[in-house]
């Protein structure tokens, strides 16, 4: 079994490759709905979490209560964001391999904040108590006993655990005045 951190680490780098065919224009303007929206969702869980934990009662653990909250809203926001009306930064849109060029970085951040938040919310709840099988040794084993020091490293610089909200909305109401007021 390869180690878990590969699998967020290439859904990472895939956005950033769907960020090179929509170019840097397009992609801050979904950064800017990302930075705001896990503003909105920080905020909303610092305030309102112990509600939302005391509401499922002893049926689920808080972090899995946490993890649920997350993934379900960036997941709809990343849809969203992706699908629907885009932003569009107000830069100049570039053709050809600049466009690639300059659109990978802003996909990788993407990736980042909507992959590295379902990792570090799902890495919280120790993974929902998810089990692999290794025939092998006819054995099953919980993926949070199999985390590698690397992984461990990785998840103290996610979104959710490495970045304050308020450094969230600064750079995500920059981004928008620079939208609105082109």
């Amino acid at each position: 079994m390869i180690p878990i951190e590969y699998l967020w680490i290439t859904l990472i780098i895939v956005l950033g490759i769907v960020g090179t065919s929509r170019g840097l224009n397009k992609e801050l303007g979904i950064t800017t709905i990302l930075l705001l929206s896990l503003f909105v969702l920080k905020f909303a869980w610092k305030q309102l979490g112990e509600r939302g934990i005391a509401l499922v009662g002893d049926r689920a653990p808080a972090d899995t209560v946490m993890a649920i909250y997350y993934i379900l809203i960036i997941s709809f926001v990343a849809i969203i964001s992706y699908e629907g009306f885009t932003l569009a930064f107000p830069i100049r849109e570039m053709r050809g391999v600049s466009k690639g060029i300059a659109g990978l970085p802003g996909g990788l951040l993407n990736g980042y904040l909507i992959f590295g938040t379902i990792w570090d919310v799902a890495n919280r709840a120790d993974y929902f108590g998810l089990q692999a099988r290794f025939e092998c040794l006819d054995k099953t084993v919980a993926i949070s006993d199999c985390l590698s020091n690397f992984h461990n490293v990785l998840v103290q610089y996610l979104p959710i655990t490495f970045i304050n909200e308020f450094v969230m909305l600064a750079l995500g109401m920059i981004l928008l005045l620079a939208i609105v007021l082109k």
